[in-house]
């Protein structure tokens, strides 16, 4: 018995002796087979050859049970007499064992690292006091039962109900009202009443049945088998189902298409293109996008929480995220007869990943961190079975280009890498955990064709550095890189190549105004970048040089996005509806850029990001040439779109009702 106690021990002693980590498993990521300490993590943790030591300590119990009997009996004193040393010591064994075992699982300091780690406690790393608590209740048969085991067995009745207990207290847990905060007694008495039922109507019927039908019973095997290969050609509940597709091509109006932006991206694998941006450029179309794939890892590790650090299953649910860009000439007629035609002259461009961008100590824009204890919760700690949730980020999001006196800007927002030194934007909190938010930065002189040049990115030095900063809405003025940092007010900065921003102007627009006031739980965003207009022909209800841009409207409330209905003749607001997709919105081209008009709801195709998940749809980019405006972007975080409209019918959009 002692060789088979020590036999876990080996878990922890073959580390330490050749100097890895005693938690050497921790390397294993659930359901991974690809090397051999995956294989033999799983081995040690399913095969029942690593707990073979446990049946044969259990058989060895009896046995000891056995020889003490008769030492007990031949002892100087009658097995009933208290001076018999066999009737003291069994006082003891049952009530020390229940006491270590309440000390590892409910003391930190005798927690996991004293006696192991989570696999060495798997395979029974505590063997020697589960025995004695069996040893201690069992007793040896010619003694009177140890005063502690004759109390519990008062409590032998419900003995008939314990295993319908085993099989499903956690099911009991996993329905119990309030998460983590369970009151014990009425845990208890709520786990054994369904114990109660379980067993009187399901279980008991099913054992009388089994020991009537000896013969019948011998099919049972089989039909579990062929029930077991009926159900593996079930759909996977795990996996999504197919979402559905977006129509390629629906047409709004004579003057307005909407349509599916088919880029060419050869190493996408199962990715999506979503939220692009345009840029017309020295009679070229630039096109930058994000390439988007979510994944899902499980894994161990050590969780550094309130409380202390502790072992946890940690999921990583992973959006893989790279800018991809590429350009194609500019097609004059074609452009000019998107709207009508509905022959797209951006279709099959070729995209490539943007695999250049480092960070200003030169390293690569990767591995970064991961948000933790700050006002937007990206990571859950579920106290009650040690699991981790993060939402991990791999790279940079939303791209938008800009051309700056002939050169190709490129902002973007993102997480910082732990390889990069961008100033201020991770941090340590109250706990000393590091936090990271999105923030906004900047790329100049980037080369579409030349994808692998390494260029620097800075972060906008304007701004909070502990909250989400991005949806800023780059333009330019007198060779300069302005961004509008907020709709409402409207703030514009000015910034630099380095990164280096400050606020120029802030002005107000009545109607935003108002629905600020009357709706405190919407947030005015913006997206996408501005565009020069001077066409006053084709814009009449703004017939003055200006940019055109968009915004977005978030309703914190519900998670949705929102657009606002038409004004009433009162000129109050009517309503807000989710689901909605961004306005247009122009302001004045000259400081202090007023903002002067905005738009109906515009007429994008909405999409699930996942099943049963909320339709949506996010205006990335703005591109106008001639009296062709087109306006990029993303649905439910799959599908590459675009909104063609001539400028007159964009213009007709913008009535007076919305001016300043």
């Amino acid at each position: 018995m002692s060789f088979f106690f020590f036999l876990p021990w080996f878990m922890i002693l073959i580390p330490v002796i050749a100097n890895e980590p005693v938690d050497w498993y921790k390397n294993h990521s659930y359901l991974a087979t690809d090397t051999f300490l995956d294989i033999g993590v799983i081995m040690l943790k399913f095969h029942p050859i690593c707990y073979f030591h446990v049946f044969i300590v259990g058989m060895l119990l009896a046995k000891l049970r056995q020889l003490l009997d008769k030492k007990a009996v031949l002892s100087g004193h009658g097995a009933d007499s208290w001076r018999n040393p066999y009737v003291i010591a069994l006082q003891f064994v049952a009530p020390l064992g229940y006491l270590v075992l309440l000390l590892v699982f409910s003391v930190e300091g005798f927690q996991a690292k004293l006696w192991g780690y989570k696999l060495s406690a798997r395979i029974s790393v505590l063997l020697p006091f589960q025995a004695m608590v069996l040893f201690g209740l069992a007793g040896l048969p010619s003694l009177p039962l140890p005063v502690f085991s004759y109390a519990f067995s008062k409590l032998d009745f419900l003995e008939n109900y314990s295993y319908a207990v085993y099989v499903f207290q956690f099911l009991c847990y996993a329905v119990w009202p309030q998460t983590g905060l369970v009151n014990l007694l009425w845990f208890l008495v709520f786990t054994y009443a369904s114990a109660f039922l379980i067993a009187k109507l399901i279980q008991q019927p099913i054992q009388k049945w089994w020991a009537a039908h000896t013969h019948a019973r011998l099919a049972v095997p089989f039909v579990l088998a062929a029930a077991f290969v009926a159900c593996s050609f079930l759909p996977d509940q795990a996996l999504a189902p197919a979402l559905p597709e977006l129509p390629a091509e629906v047409r709004i109006d004579e003057q307005t298409l909407d349509q599916r932006l088919q880029l060419l991206d050869h190493q996408r694998e199962a990715s999506a293109t979503i939220n692009p941006s345009l840029l017309i450029k020295d009679n070229e179309v630039i096109v930058v996008a994000r390439r988007h794939r979510r994944e899902t890892k499980m894994g161990n590790g050590i969780f550094n929480g309130p409380e202390g650090a502790q072992d946890a299953v940690i999921i990583d649910q992973l959006w893989h995220s790279d800018i991809i860009m590429g350009k194609t000439p500019l097609d004059p007629i074609a452009w000019k007869e998107w709207p009508t035609t509905g022959v797209n002259p951006l279709q099959n461009v070729q995209m490539e990943e943007w695999s250049g961008l480092r960070t200003p100590s030169g390293n690569e824009w990767k591995d970064l961190c991961v948000l933790r204890f700050a006002r937007k919760v990206v990571e859950t700690w579920i106290a009650s079975n040690n699991t981790l949730i993060r939402h991990v980020v791999t790279g940079p999001e939303d791209p938008k280009a800009v051309d700056l006196e002939g050169q190709l800007v490129m902002a973007f927002d993102s997480k910082k890498p732990h390889s990069g030194d961008v100033e201020g934007v991770c941090r340590r909190n109250q706990q000393g955990l590091l936090d990271a938010v999105t923030q906004m930065y900047v790329s100049s002189d980037v080369q579409v064709t030349q994808p692998t040049e390494e260029k620097m990115g800075y972060r906008l030095s304007y701004g909070q550095i502990d909250v989400d900063e991005k949806n800023w809405i780059p333009f330019t003025y007198q060779g300069r890189l302005h961004f509008v940092y907020t709709p409402m007010p409207h703030v514009i900065l000015s910034a630099g190549a380095d990164g280096s921003s400050e606020k120029i102007y802030s002005t107000s627009f009545g109607p935003l105004r108002r629905v600020v006031q009357e709706y405190p739980h919407v947030r005015i965003r913006g997206s996408a970048q501005a565009v020069f207009v001077n066409n006053s022909q084709a814009t009449p209800s703004l017939p003055r040089p200006h940019f055109l841009a968009l915004l977005h409207l978030y309703d914190t409330k519900t998670g949705r996005y929102a657009h606002h209905a038409s004004e009433a003749e009162s000129g109050g607001w009517v309503e807000f509806k989710a689901n909605g997709a961004s306005p247009s919105y122009r302001f004045g081209a000259e400081p202090p850029f007023l903002m002067l008009q905005m738009s109906e709801r515009l007429p994008l195709s909405e999409a699930a990001a996942t099943p049963g998940g909320i339709p949506f749809a996010f205006a990335s980019g703005l591109a106008v040439h001639g009296d062709t405006v087109a306006i990029s972007y993303g649905a439910g975080d799959r599908d590459a779109r675009i909104l063609v409209m001539t400028l007159q019918r964009c213009s007709a959009m913008g009535t007076t009702k919305y001016l300043a």
